[in-house]
This record gives C-alpha cells, sequence and structure tokens, in this order.
C-alpha cells in the first residue's frame, strides 16, 4: 500500500482508494457535500466564491475539482487553466494538458509499451538459447 500525507491533518497514511486519511473522510465528504448543493442553487460561481459561500477551504474545492468530484467552469476568477507541461491552454480543468502535449504523452507511453513488450520478447529468445545450449552440454555428456 502506498504511503500518502493528508491533505487536511497532515498525517501518514497508507493511501488506499482516497486522498485524504479515514479520520479525515467524514469532513472530506460533508464539504464535498456542501459545495455540491452550493453548485447545485448558483452553478456560474467559481471555485473563489464556493469556497466563500460555503465556509469550505479553497484548497478542498480545488481538490475537488481536481478529483472530478465536483465540476466548475473557471478555477479561479479570470485564471485560465495552463498546461503543466508548456504552458500553453489546458484541454480542460481536469486534464491540465494541451493538445500537443497530451499526443506526445501518448506517443511516449506508447513507445514505452512497445520497448516493455519487446524487452520481454527478448527475455524468451535468451531464456530459449540458454535452454538450447544446456540441452546441446547434456546430450554431449551423455555421449562421453
Amino acid at each position: 500500500m502506498p504511503l500518502s500525507k493528508c491533505p487536511r491533518c497532515n498525517k501518514m497514511f497508507n493511501k488506499v482508494h482516497t486522498v485524504v486519511c479515514p479520520v479525515c473522510l467524514p469532513a472530506e465528504d460533508q464539504d464535498a457535500e456542501a459545495v455540491r448543493e452550493s453548485l447545485e442553487e448558483n452553478p456560474n460561481l467559481n471555485a473563489e466564491q464556493v469556497a466563500e459561500m460555503t465556509g469550505v477551504n479553497i484548497q478542498v474545492v480545488l481538490r475537488l475539482i481536481d478529483q472530478g468530484a465536483i465540476a466548475c467552469a473557471t478555477e479561479l476568477e479570470g485564471h485560465v487553466v495552463r498546461c503543466g507541461r508548456c504552458g500553453a491552454p489546458a484541454i480542460s480543468a481536469s486534464k491540465r494538458l494541451c493538445q500537443a502535449c497530451l499526443e506526445k504523452l501518448n506517443t511516449q507511453v506508447a513507445i514505452a509499451q512497445r520497448n516493455i513488450h519487446l524487452g520481454e520478447r527478448k527475455q524468451v529468445e535468451v531464456a530459449q538459447y540458454h535452454q538450447n545450449v544446456r540441452h546441446a552440454l547434456d546430450q554431449r555428456r551423455q555421449k562421453d
């Protein structure tokens, strides 16, 4: 299990399915529900306004947006979401990549997968070679 630091209480915990520790999870769920209700009533609010209206910390609101738990058109007033790699405008607040960087990343993943597959195939070929050498040596020993 991967260890993680809870963003609410800063304690270490085994991160399984949630971003926050089990102790803070009820408070996180309560904040998320308050934010969802606020956005249902006022869908055009930005993250900063939602935080002020609900009394929920802005970091919690931004974390909910990052997780995709809530949708918000803009994170902060006048703030354009930028690509995390090159700084160009991002596809969306949840993706945080521009189209060009997303395509580059997809290409890099495909190349890495192909290299892993080739590496596995090469390991099988080496193992077969060693097996053939052992077999040939065993046959020679039996003749002598």
